[in-house]
């Protein structure tokens, strides 16, 4: 499976988690950083973008790292990470 849009999973990496470490933030906290009522159809996109990366034989691990701004050791590392964030956002938004 090929997943050709991600435009919005590869904005949320680079604008939630990069510097996330500086602000004090875990990575928990700074997975729903944001959400709102008026963010969520954003965040329901990189939901959809991140799950299916995640479904994905394509799974470009080592940019999912750069983005984020993480050191993993391997693919297994990153798509434990990512499921982990990607669970994280989708119960916020059922929450909200």
């Amino acid at each position: 499976m090929s997943v050709s849009n991600t435009d919005a999973l590869y904005g949320y990496l680079a604008g939630q988690f990069a510097d996330a470490d500086l602000a004090g933030q875990t990575d928990e906290q700074a997975a729903v950083d944001g959400l709102t009522p008026d963010t969520r159809a954003a965040y329901e996109d990189v939901l959809k973008q991140g799950r299916a990366i995640l479904a994905s034989s394509s799974f470009d691990w080592l940019k999912i790292a750069d983005y984020a701004n993480r050191r993993f050791g391997n693919e297994s590392q990153t798509r434990r990470w990512l499921t982990r964030m990607m669970d994280v956002l989708e119960e916020a938004l059922k929450r909200s």
